[in-house]
């Protein structure tokens, strides 16, 4: 690259991120993450720096606090909508990659992004491009400041200078603040002169200059605009300040603060790699790094291609103490060392070159099987699945790159395959096992240092195989009640599509929102609630049923075509015709508090609460004639984890002396004696006790409980002032994840929590929340999950032939054999209560 030029570039970083995100289409990478906006600002940027080759740059951000401008006038910027939570999520992903591009973000409490941008632009007399899509900007044009503005999009900018300025904008720099002054700004709530529009303003500003000016000449000027004017006087000269870029910020910064890197570094280099912004990464030209970023790591491929030397190689493997196995894309391949990579073909027809699955896999058994070697793996479950196929097991102590990388990423949804884990370490994806084997230790070496490994080797490992066996089981289904409920359902949907389409007075689907909304507000003339748009929500057309007898009817339609359509029919397809089974899967690396989900189907979502589900669950039937299901449950466990990291005094006596939670709170919150409590109370509490868990806000504990707000606050407030340990612990959970960046749950398990110090109130919000539910809620998960290798360890130790086969969040489900039903009962609630031990 040449000599950088002596230029300044300052990007408004609100503003660029913005229009980039509304841009795009929402992008994420494969972990989940929003990375839309910040691929677009990094494209823009990169076009700017190449086009102008500048040796100094700055962004500038909002920080959202109060500014000078909301002390002059409380409503400044008051009509601005929340950003979205998934634009809000990438701005600390963006803070990070100019970080790693060494560029400098000024952010200043009470000072808005537009002057710090004036005060630097003003303060350096070099040459200074502006990037913006806020015209506002325009009225720093000068000499030696040019505003590069985004007009669509980020690709479509025009340039602005002191020569085109009024050709752009009609009017000089110099009388940009004027003509807002006089027209007004919706976007920043700036009101302007009443009934003053642009085309009116920009007139009065080409014929005299400034408003100062056109106060001074107010009696040259007739009629209604001479009195709009007149009356507007004040409005305007407050707008002006309003609309002035303040240019003396005081912010201790000096030319040489500004330089930056480019070409990239490494670190930029990695951060696109995370994000996958896959075309800068193909443009080698804009990174200076290391020639070993770009040349990936090759072992030596040895290609076994004889039984013969199959042999000879599992024979050299059984004195070996550890070995990586992949078996994907018609290979399966092997190291045991760092260097050689072991590829054994498979054959996908006679003719192919190669090993039938089978035969290379029963000659590979033994080493398979040996307790005594150590198996490195990139997903065990599956692998356990693959050689089941051919009654091969997994044993020995297996280490899950997959299930490490989730812990390590602070329970981020980890889902890597032999080629993107190569790619993450830099190997060559013919490598996968030599890259294994080579990445092993330093993962070993993370955990230990997040104190995570017991974590990781005494709960998620042996997990694995608990679940692969879950999986394996599956659950057994009464075909023949299945059935039964299908025609019911399917009657009772025929029955009510008649009834409502009769009610309607015309023929419409029923399950679409537009049609239905046009039938109930339009042609029937329904309103809907009090402030609230026309809508088909359940909550919209719950609160206006009383309206007309359809509503109820559409109500019903939906819940018993959601059942149908989410269990019976689908369950019906997956269950095995033979048998009766649905097998469904576990995912051990998806949530962000550590719980398992289930899904292909979901079998922790079944409804529990009405008829309905009742009807659904007895569906579900033993696989063995008397056998029974048995299914047991941890009580209020969050609730009790709350008493024992907040040790309240008042939630520790209860829980310690049995009293009843949800009575106690009751008592508490109504200011009424135990006895007095009626089962409305009761509930009532209930929902308090479980919203406070969730960090619930006065509107949705007002929702939950249908009262007001204020009657909701008063009750948050009478529970923090009984337990006001709860209110240490929530606070001092917040305060941590604000200092760390995560929280962790009693086994040492962390959830990043980057939300927290998020610009964005909302985002802010629910960082708060997820800081103060995950202790519980992962803790919890945590202690099913050791319970559950518990469980499943009895039942081997035993010999029994009852199987564990569902877990559902904080419950366990067992399919019993008739003469092992009370044997089962007692193991369950030996293990479980015995999984931990809590204060």
């Amino acid at each position: 690259y040449m000599e950088k030029n002596e230029k300044l570039v300052l990007i408004d970083g609100n503003s660029l991120i913005n229009r980039a995100f509304y841009a795009l289409p929402l992008l994420t990478n494969s972990e989940g993450e929003y990375s839309n906006a910040v691929y677009g600002f990094c494209n823009m940027l990169t076009k700017l720096i190449e086009a102008e080759n500048p040796k100094y740059m700055a962004v500038a951000f909002d920080m959202g606090h109060p500014t000078f401008r909301h002390e002059m006038y409380a409503e400044y910027k008051a009509g601005r909508k929340k950003m979205p939570d998934e634009l809000a999520s990438q701005l600390p992903i963006l803070k990070s990659v100019l970080a790693s591009m060494n560029i400098s973000f000024v952010e200043k409490p009470g000072i808005e992004a537009d002057d710090i941008i004036g005060t630097l632009a003003k303060r350096f007399k070099i040459p200074t491009i502006i990037l913006s899509g806020d015209r506002d900007l325009f009225q720093l044009v000068d000499g030696t400041t040019s505003v590069w503005f985004t007009k669509r999009g980020i690709s479509d900018t025009i340039v602005v200078t002191p020569q085109n300025i009024e050709e752009v904008y009609g009017v000089k720099a110099n009388q940009v603040a004027d003509l807002k002054a006089l027209m007004g700004d919706s976007s920043d709530n700036i009101k302007g002169v009443a009934g003053v529009g642009e085309k009116t303003a920009k007139s009065l500003i080409a014929e005299y200059g400034s408003i100062e000016n056109v106060y001074e000449h107010l009696d040259d000027i007739k009629n209604a605009l001479h009195d709009k004017l007149a009356n507007g006087k004040q409005d305007a000269e407050f707008s002006k300040k309003l609309a002035t870029i303040f240019t003396e910020a005081p912010l201790d910064i000096s030319l040489e603060n500004l330089t930056f890197d480019f070409p990239f570094r490494n670190a930029t280099y990695d951060l696109f790699k995370r994000y996958e912004f896959n075309s800068l990464l193909k443009r080698p030209n804009i990174f200076e790094i290391e020639e070993v970023q770009t040349q990936k790591k090759e072992a030596n491929l040895n290609y076994i291609s004889s039984i013969g030397d199959l042999q000879k190689f599992v024979d050299n493997l059984k004195t070996t103490p550890e070995f990586a196995i992949n078996y994907a894309n018609e290979q399966i391949h092997i190291a045991n060392s760092k260097f050689q990579e072991n590829v054994i073909k498979l054959k996908q027809n006679l003719i192919d070159d190669g090993f039938a699955d089978a035969e290379a896999l029963s000659v590979l058994a033994s080493v398979l099987q040996d307790e005594k070697i150590k198996k490195v793996v990139i997903n065990a479950k599956n692998l356990m699945h693959q050689l089941a196929l051919f009654d091969v097991k997994l044993c020995g102590e297996i280490f899950d790159a997959n299930i490490a990388l989730y812990l390590l990423s602070g329970s981020k949804k980890t889902d890597f395959d032999a080629k993107t884990f190569a790619e993450k370490y830099n190997f060559d994806e013919n490598s996968i096992c030599t890259c294994l084997m080579s990445t092993k230790q330093q993962l070993l070496e993370e955990l230990e240092k997040e104190g995570m490994t017991k974590l990781f080797f005494e709960v998620e490992m042996p997990l694995v195989p608990v679940l692969f066996e879950m999986e394996q089981n599956g659950f057994k289904i009464d075909l023949s009640q299945l059935k039964e409920l299908e025609k019911e359902y399917n009657a009772e949907l025929e029955y009510l599509t008649r009834q409502i389409l009769q009610d309607a007075g015309e023929e419409f689907n029923i399950k679409s929102p537009k049609q239905l909304g046009e039938i109930l507000f339009d042609k029937m003339g329904l309103k809907p609630p009090k402030n609230i748009k026309k809508s088909t929500g359940v909550e919209v057309l719950e609160r206006i049923a009383n309206q007309h007898p359809i509503i109820n009817k559409i109500l019903r339609f939906r819940k018993i075509e959601k059942l149908h359509s989410t269990y019976v029919e689908p369950y019906g397809k997956i269950a095995d015709k033979q048998t009766g089974l649905i097998h469904t899967v576990f995912n051990q690396t998806l949530t962000a508090t550590g719980r398992l989900s289930s899904s292909e189907p979901n079998l922790q979502n079944i409804p529990v609460r009405d008829e309905e589900g009742k009807m659904l669950r007895k569906i579900f039937v033993p696989r063995v004639d008397g056998g029974k299901i048995i299914t047991s449950d941890y009580s209020q466990i969050e609730l009790r984890l709350l008493a024992y990291y907040s040790q309240d005094a008042r939630l520790v006596y209860a829980y310690n002396h049995d009293i009843d939670i949800h009575s106690q709170t009751a008592s508490d919150i109504f200011g009424v004696s135990i006895d007095e409590i009626t089962p409305q109370m009761r509930r009532d509490a209930k929902t308090v006790n479980f919203g406070i868990i969730y960090g619930i806000s006065d509107y949705g504990l007002a929702t939950n409980l249908g009262t007001d707000r204020k009657t909701a606050k008063q009750f948050i407030d009478k529970y923090f002032e009984t337990y006001s340990g709860v209110k240490d612990f929530m606070n001092s959970s917040i305060e941590k994840a604000k200092e760390l960046g995560y929280v962790t749950t009693l086994f040492g398990r962390k959830r990043n929590i980057e939300e927290i110090n998020s610009d964005n109130y909302m985002t802010r919000e629910f960082g708060k929340r997820a800081a103060m539910n995950m202790p519980l809620q992962g803790t919890a998960s945590d202690i099913i999950k050791i319970a559950m290798v518990n469980v499943f360890n009895a039942i081997k130790k035993q010999n029994l032939k009852s199987k564990l086969i569902l877990q559902i969040h904080d419950e366990l489900i067992v399919d019993a054999v008739p003469e092992e039903v009370e044997i089962v009962k007692k193991l369950l609630k030996t293990e479980m209560e015995n999984a931990v031990k809590l204060s």
